[in-house]
C-alpha cells in the first residue's frame, strides 16, 4: 500500500469534522471527530515531525477512527466525504 503525506492527511481530516483536541502533547497533534456539536470516540494523532504515513500507521489510524485501510486512504485523499464517513459511523452504531 502507498504512503500518505501526513500534513495533507491532517488538513483533509480537519476539513471533514475533525478538530484539534484540547489536551495537547509535545510530540503529537491529537484530533477528534465532532458530529452535530458532539464529541465522538473517533480520534487519532499525528506526529509533529511530519513523517509520511506508512502502511502500519495507516492501519492503526484507520482503526482509531473506525475505517478500513482503504476507506482511510480514500478519506485522506478526499474521495470519501464527511457525509459518507458519518454514514459508516452510523452503520457501526458509533454515532
Amino acid at each position: 500500500m502507498a504512503t500518505l503525506d501526513s500534513n495533507k492527511t491532517y488538513k483533509a481530516m480537519c476539513k471533514k469534522g475533525f478538530q484539534e483536541a484540547e489536551n495537547k502533547s509535545n510530540d503529537h497533534k491529537r484530533i477528534e471527530f465532532w458530529h452535530n456539536g458532539k464529541l465522538t470516540r473517533c480520534r487519532t494523532k499525528f506526529s509533529h515531525n511530519a513523517q509520511e504515513l506508512n502502511n502500519y500507521l495507516i492501519g492503526e489510524m484507520a482503526k482509531q477512527i473506525a475505517l478500513s485501510k482503504n476507506e482511510f486512504v480514500e478519506f485522506a485523499k478526499c474521495t470519501l466525504t464527511e457525509e459518507s464517513y458519518v454514514s459508516i459511523l452510523k452503520t457501526k452504531k458509533l454515532i
